[in-house]
């Protein structure tokens, strides 16, 4: 079947890009607009239309998966130009180009490709030589340090260190440098190289640039948007004056440039070469109008973009709902109530439905309401909050605190901050406490410990035991709440800075203060639970399995959800400071928040039938302030028109049609039944009333508060999850639950 019998299936504006006659075309594709049909037409079309030969023709994607797709798509339309075809990555290409030109360099061709793994050993190695674990944050950090050196071309000859930018980077450089002399004489290459090298020889050896640049014509990117100036250099070295270059992308989806992506390659592309043919492809086809509606008006708040509204011959479809809640734990409650309806009313799969975040400190809640709810889901590109490694150390020191013959807890984090305690000090103290018939905690307690260990080790181990029992004694003192006491515990043994200093240090450290928030939830819910009671309550929901077999909802980053689809998208936690993120809007500026804008554009057109935004208010722990909802939701067309309150956190506080009527729901008469959604499902009363223990549920900073035992003192702050602290005259500063049956209000 031939080019002509398929042209049928493109569109006005498809067709235009795909029949380009301009040296330079760049056409701009819209989610969902069909930019890989246009990309396998356009190669179809060049070899059955302009009788392009296929070797002629260079064309680059992005991920293997999508090149061997595209590459099968073209073969039916053209079915000679199987053998003759290049559709690669450009680290495939690099490769593909190394394997006969690295002679250059003096290289074999047969030289050897470097994965992650392989890239990890050779480091965890050179950190063994010098002394290190194998498991030390200098080998995280030696990596990262690795992948931003050559992101801008640097090679250790290439770095000269007076004063330190960081912390360890003259160690870094270091182990930068071995591990090249490493691979030099095992002649391999890292993924980075692939780019580097064959950029290295074509602009050192003109004969081979000449060479490479004859047998190309014709060079077709995809995703031309996430292209970053290494990939940019490598395309400009294999141009020629004749040459025809065809780039398909979509700055407003440019969402990693944390990663290297450059926007402005695309951008500015018209300024690079002259007589650029821009291409706009904004008809959707995956989405409603309802969605492709806000999208844009999100959008259409960046300066650095090419305009384009999306539009769909689709229809309206269902209107956007946006729900508030008073707490992050009623809006995860929401978000699986509602999945129950889609599922068992609606008729939807739970692979049809994915739950979307910014962050993946977010998960814990939202995972928590699916189990309550029996929801089988599946974190995509991550792991569950309890499996992941931080929560498990902090998890590890609190159930030291309530049981000291937990080997297994003490044996995770015995250099968890590092303390200096190598494998054969770890071994002995292992053989003592088994020889006393002594769990490991209280082995180092004992005198005999220092004479048969290594001394330094076990007085380590004794200055952490030291602080856990410190901790014990203050919450069997039950003053003050163990939240507190738990969050000292954590930051006096060094376990935030421990963390800082891994490369991806800072989502960690949200992930542990995402549990810190879940304890303050926890005790607000529960005022007169115990600290048993808590690691009782985490170790059953940590615990479960996935309940059903099959179907799941799926949980992801939206980073990690660019390029796929889902029916039903919930954008959850759209706060400010959370999405858009805190670090964008303290640290990043201009473009950090259109970077921010891009990514919830990205999230809106992930929804194919059905997008739901939800928000919460209250105190967060981790964003250290009370929750707003985000901006975008305004920039996104959807005005306030109610806050959410206790008596019904579920009620519709946000719409971009009439207060009466909203997202199908009928706003002044919450219970009833509608075309859409049943609320049976739904408690007419409060879902969240609390149990008190003292009559004090409004303090403000200012209020007089009398402590059965501390005496009288001023609140100085709130905290949030009903958390006060309290100044005392004669005890000093204590955090205290507002709820503590041993406080009152007093008069001023």
């Amino acid at each position: 079947m031939q080019y002509s019998e398929f042209i049928s299936s493109l569109n006005e504006r498809q067709l235009e890009a795909v029949e380009s006659d301009s040296q330079y075309t760049r056409v701009i594709a819209g989610a969902g607009s069909g930019k890989t049909r246009v990309l396998t037409y356009r190669i179809a079309y060049l070899i059955s239309e302009l009788n392009v030969r296929p070797w002629k023709i260079l064309a680059i994607t992005f991920t293997n998966k999508v090149a061997n797709e595209m590459k099968n798509r073209v073969v039916k339309i053209v079915p000679d130009a199987e053998k003759d075809l290049t559709i690669k990555t450009f680290h495939s290409f690099a490769a593909y180009f190394l394997r006969q030109e690295i002679h250059y360099l003096n290289y074999p061709s047969n030289f050897t490709i470097l994965d992650e793994e392989d890239q990890t050993k050779i480091v965890k190695d050179i950190a063994a030589e010098d002394g290190y674990k194998k498991s030390d944050p200098i080998v995280k950090k030696t990596i990262a340090y690795i992948g931003k050196c050559k992101l801008r071309e640097k090679y250790p000859e290439d770095i000269h260190i007076d004063h330190e930018k960081f912390e360890d980077e003259k160690i870094c450089l270091d182990f930068y440098d071995r591990y090249e002399q490493i691979k030099a004489r095992q002649y391999a290459l890292d993924f980075d190289d692939l780019l580097l090298r064959a950029n290295q020889i074509l602009e050192s050896f003109p004969a081979v640039r000449a060479k490479w640049q004859d047998r190309i014509d014709h060079i077709l990117i995809d995703e031309f948007q996430d292209t970053n100036d290494t990939e940019d250099k490598l395309v400009r070295l294999l141009l020629k004056s004749t040459s025809h270059l065809y780039v398909v992308g979509d700055p407003d989806q440019t969402i990693y440039t944390w990663r290297g992506a450059n926007q402005g390659i695309i951008m500015d592309l018209d300024k690079k070469f002259k007589g650029v043919n821009t291409v706009i492809l904004d008809r959707n086809y995956r989405s409603t109008q309802n969605i492709l509606d806000s999208a844009n008006k999100l959008i259409a708040h960046n300066k650095l973009r090419v305009p384009k509204d999306l539009y769909t011959e689709n229809n309206k479809g269902h209107e956007i709902v946006v729900r508030g809640a008073d707490s992050s734990t009623s809006e995860a409650e929401y978000v699986a109530r509602e999945i129950k309806v889609l599922k068992e009313v609606q008729h939807y799969k739970y692979s049809d439905i994915v739950i979307l975040y910014r962050s993946n400190y977010i998960t814990l809640e939202f995972e928590k309401a699916l189990m309550a709810k029996q929801i089988p889901y599946v974190i995509y590109g991550g792991m569950k909050f309890y499996q992941r490694a931080e929560i498990k150390d902090v998890l590890a020191y609190f159930r030291l605190i309530n049981n000291q013959k937990d080997d297994i807890s003490f044996e995770r984090i015995i250099n968890t901050p590092k303390r200096g305690i190598g494998e054969t000090a770890v071994n002995k103290i292992k053989k003592g406490a088994i020889s006393h018939n002594l769990s490991l905690y209280e082995y180092v307690c004992e005198d005999y410990a220092v004479d048969e260990c290594p001394i330094k080790a076990i007085n380590a181990l004794r200055q952490m035991v030291k602080r856990i029992n410190i901790a014990r004694d203050e919450i069997n003192k039950d003053e003050e709440t163990f939240s507190k006491i738990l969050e000292d515990l954590i930051s006096d043994i060094g376990y935030y800075d421990h963390l800082l200093l891994d490369e991806d240090g800072e989502d960690r450290l949200q992930n542990v203060k995402s549990l810190f928030e879940d304890l303050r939830h926890y005790l607000k819910s529960n005022p007169e639970s115990t600290f048993d009671e808590y690691l009782q309550n985490v170790a059953l929901v940590s615990a479960q399995d996935d309940m059903v077999e099959g179907e799941k909802v799926t949980l992801m980053t939206v980073h990690t959800a660019k390029g796929l689809e889902y029916p039903v998208v919930f954008i959850v936690k759209f706060n400010q400071g959370v999405f858009p993120s805190n670090r964008a809007l303290e640290e990043g500026g201009f473009t950090a928040i259109e970077e921010e804008r891009r990514l919830a554009y990205v999230a809106f057109t992930r929804a194919k039938e059905r997008l739901y935004i939800t928000y919460s208010h209250g105190f967060s722990y981790v964003v250290k302030s009370d929750l707003t909802e985000s901006m975008f939701l305004a920039e996104s067309g959807n005005a306030v028109i109610q806050k959410p309150t206790s008596r019904n956190s579920y009620r519709d506080s946000y719409s971009n049609s009439s207060p009466k009527k909203k997202y199908g729901y009928i706003f002044d008469d919450f219970d009833k039944k509608n075309d859409e959604i049943i609320f049976d499902d739904i408690p007419s009363s409060e879902p969240f009333a609390e149990e008190k223990t003292n009559d004090v549920d409004d303090w403000k900073v200012g209020d007089i508060c009398i402590h059965q035992k501390f005496g009288k003192g001023i609140v100085t702050s709130l905290e949030g999850d009903g958390i006060i602290v309290v100044n005392f005259e004669s005890e000093g500063e204590k955090t205290l639950l507002g709820s503590h049956k041993m406080i009152s209000k007093g008069n001023k």
